[in-house]
């Protein structure tokens, strides 16, 4: 490699992790995924699977695993806004050469707007909004699931299920979709508890689809529901832009469908990402080496 610098991004989610080799010219030589890297995972984890991944991305550059200690490391991973798994990432001892860490969302921000000033709102299964402007650093919600992300998937799933069964008792007007959704359960309030008792935010992003679904056909217990979760995420977006952000990227699996709700104001500052966030993490480690240099 000529004594080439070489940078390793990594893209740490909670369902996969994805990372990517490059030259300090910003060329991609290798990539790889492996399964989850949220940080509640617990760090042996986590490091276990970006080794991994690492390992593979240098496989596919024609690299062997002695270049992992030859790594510049830049690291966004679900859960880090949690200070005790900061700690924990700073204090684990690692292969690469040097290492930084940020939230997924951070790296992802970096990468939408290559840098510049500008701001996100991740809104899948989760939501997290992040903005970056000059130097300052804004990010809101991603908590998780239980306390947060108001319109994510999972909770529109969620607020269906809790719908179907007021429904169900009589409790909420009966439509379609609460119907479907209890379907699901064979009409049985019992198999709902035995569901919650073991369903990941996953399980009930699965229930989102139906309830888009049922929005289009004009199903009023649906179209609440949907617009709960717009207001929740244009609440995030306006938070964002009052922070100083003129450019907002819409990421992840509702990114589509929450952008053509949105109002005018925000819609004239909708931009797609110029890149995604294992550009976000390379540049970051690049910053980073810079401010240290």
């Amino acid at each position: 490699m000529n004594n080439e610098r070489l940078y390793l991004g990594v893209d740490g989610g909670g369902t996969r992790c994805r990372v990517r080799i490059a030259n300090a010219s910003g060329d991609a030589l290798g990539e790889a995924v492996s399964g989850g890297a949220n940080t509640r995972l617990g760090m042996d984890h986590v490091f276990g699977e970006i080794i991994s991944a690492a390992s593979l991305a240098l496989e596919n550059a024609g690299l062997d695993d002695s270049y992992l200690g030859d790594l510049h490391a830049g690291l966004g991973l679900a859960g880090l806004p949690l200070e005790r798994e900061r700690k924990l990432a700073h204090a684990y001892a690692h292969p690469f050469a040097s290492i930084c860490f940020a939230t997924d969302a951070y790296t992802a921000c970096l990468g939408a707007h290559d840098g510049a000033n500008g701001a996100i709102l991740i809104v899948g299964t989760g939501t997290c909004g992040q903005a970056i402007i000059d130097g300052r650093e804004l990010s809101i919600a991603g908590w998780g699931f239980e306390v947060s992300d108001l319109g994510s998937g999972a909770r529109i799933g969620r607020n269906a299920i809790e719908t179907a069964l007021l429904a169900h008792e009589g409790l909420a007007e009966q439509t379609v979709l609460t119907t479907e959704v209890m379907a699901k359960f064979d009409h049985n309030p019992e198999n709902i508890v035995t569901f919650a008792e073991t369903a990941r935010p996953a399980d009930y992003g699965a229930f989102c689809p139906m309830v888009f679904a049922s929005e289009a056909a004009g199903d009023q217990t649906a179209v609440l529901l949907i617009q709960n979760a717009v207001a929740a995420n244009l609440q995030i977006l306006r938070k964002l832009v009052a922070f100083g952000a003129t450019r907002l990227t819409l990421m992840g699996g509702l990114s589509e469908q929450m952008a053509k709700r949105m109002p005018q104001d925000i819609s004239d500052m909708l931009v797609p990402a110029k890149y995604d966030a294992m550009h976000g993490a390379i540049l970051m480690a690049k910053q980073r080496e810079s401010i240290t240099a």
